[in-house]
């Protein structure tokens, strides 16, 4: 069928048009991408600041590339939401004041709330990070956004669980093995004295445990305080 000269002009000017749109979708795009990835590098990665928000600006310029960033936004905080539970709940249980070396089998119910509460928040972390992992390998992102994308999510989601996991585990360390020092002194208490910050102990065996487990407390708790002292701050 041959088209008329007003069918082909039309024809030819919605070529024009549908060509027009596409290359101004596609500078759209650029922009957008460029806007984020300058996002992602300034506030994100070179503030040095966790928990970073992206301003309705800032929103409008990067386009559908700010539901990408809302992926890191929603589990970081996430992650800072569990520490503070955390936190809150560890205060809670130390409100009763600090457990001496003498009081440990007495305060074996303490002990055990701490390691409940260490365990549920390295069980929560592992959970929140497979959540975000998942919502992040959901992302179709051309190169240039995935490498920013990446840099920025390890920083705020990534590292932050892992630094989060590795304080927890050493203080889950330590309680723990104060808990086992506590069933000791509990089980033993007729032949352990404790006098004037000393201990007497009559039985060789017992002794030799007594030790060993004094020595593994002491390495443990010698290893929290140098992740604290290295670690990133957990708050948020």
């Amino acid at each position: 069928m041959m088209l008329s000269p007003s069918l082909r002009m039309l024809w030819c000017m919605l070529l024009v048009l549908c060509a027009f749109f596409t290359g101004a979708c596609k500078k759209q795009e650029q922009e957008q991408r460029k806007a984020f990835i300058e996002f992602l590098e300034t506030e994100v990665m070179a503030a040095g600041t966790d928990g970073v928000q992206m301003s309705d600006a800032v929103r409008k310029k990067v386009g559908s590339f700010g539901r990408h960033f809302d992926v890191i936004a929603m589990y970081s905080k996430e992650l800072g939401d569990i520490n503070a539970r955390l936190a809150g709940e560890k205060t809670r249980i130390a409100a009763y004041g600090p457990i001496s070396m003498d009081k440990l089998g007495s305060e074996r119910a303490r002990l055990e709330q701490i390691v409940a509460a260490l365990s549920r928040g390295l069980q929560n972390i592992d959970a929140v990070r497979a959540k975000a992992d998942a919502a992040k390998a959901a992302l179709k992102q051309p190169e240039d956004v995935q490498a920013a994308f990446n840099r920025a999510y390890a920083k705020e989601v990534s590292e932050y669980a892992v630094a989060s996991q590795a304080l927890y585990a050493v203080q889950k360390d330590f309680y723990a093995e104060a808990l086992r020092m506590g069933v000791l002194l509990e089980k033993h208490k007729e032949k352990i004295q404790f006098k004037n910050n000393t201990v007497t102990i009559d039985e060789q065996a017992l002794l030799n445990e007594y030790n060993a487990l004094q020595k593994s407390l002491q390495e443990k708790s010698q290893k929290m305080q140098a992740a604290f002292a290295a670690g990133r701050p957990l708050a948020r």
